[in-house]
């Protein structure tokens, strides 16, 4: 009759304190057992989001046959020219002469406002606005406009790659390109140097070199991750790239210059 009295009078606070232990190891098991699906799952995202700006920027160029300015990453969401290329003036559509300084040498955040994109379509994965560089002379009128038989626009931003992701001097590492048209960065998972929807920058956790090097674009950086966290080589960056003859060759036949 032992353990009829033991029901009546309940547990103990040492047995409360095994079953509560026991669920806690359950539980911790089960998010680390999680937390890899939904990183993978915000990575999966990111790629999706970044493959429809590129055809939003292709779309661009064959419409008006150049790129646009980036956006300025330091306004808040809702408030005004947010998400609007900003060259001489903030713009909607169409070319202009140059970008304006304040995007940091033609640097700045995806325009999804000029680009005909949801905002929501602008931001990463994890939430944070995506990137957007792009060389200057290409946001010209025609400055995406191919001469035929076979003259092309070249871009002037510098991919490298850095195996080591260490202080690798910039000079010698291996550029993936010399010539990019624009280039795209999501910041990642730990978003250092991300923009917020506040217009706000984030600090870098790691201090990582490459992914200082995504901020200011000097050269950009494409490369595998490299996970230490809180450690010098940490790099996670998501980059893509396209050249001019590479998005020309996307605008199909009677369009940026191709023949018919």
């Amino acid at each position: 009759m032992d353990w009829r009295r033991r029901l009546k009078r309940g547990f103990s606070l040492i047995e409360m304190a095994i079953v509560l232990t026991v669920i806690g190891i359950i539980l911790s098991g089960g998010l680390l057992a999680v937390a890899p699906v939904l990183e993978s799952s915000k990575g999966n995202e990111t790629n999706a989001k970044l493959d429809r700006i590129e055809q939003a920027l292709t779309l661009y160029v064959i419409r008006y046959g150049c790129l646009p300015c980036p956006a300025e990453p330091g306004i808040a969401s809702g408030t005004a020219n947010a998400g609007q290329s900003h060259g001489a003036a903030y713009y909607s559509s169409g070319c202009t002469t140059a970008c304006d300084a304040t995007t940091v040498a033609t640097q700045g955040i995806v325009p999804w406002v000029t680009l005909g994109l949801s905002e929501e379509e602008g931001r990463d994965g994890y939430g944070y606005r995506i990137d957007y560089a792009v060389t200057a002379a290409l946001v010209a009128t025609n400055g995406m406009v191919r001469t035929p038989p076979a003259t092309y626009p070249a871009g002037t931003l510098a991919v490298a790659v850095s195996a080591a992701n260490d202080a690798t001097a910039i000079a010698t590492r291996t550029k993936v390109s010399s010539t990019a048209a624009y280039v795209l960065i999501s910041h990642g998972v730990d978003h250092s140097l991300a923009w917020n929807v506040a217009g706000k920058q984030l600090p870098d956790p790691n201090s990582g070199p490459d992914q200082t090097e995504n901020s200011n674009g000097t050269p950009f950086v494409q490369d595998t991750p490299v996970k230490n966290a809180g450690t010098y080589t940490y790099f996670d960056d998501i980059v893509r790239f396209r050249t001019a003859p590479m998005i020309i060759q996307l605008c199909g036949t009677n369009a940026c210059g191709n023949p018919a």
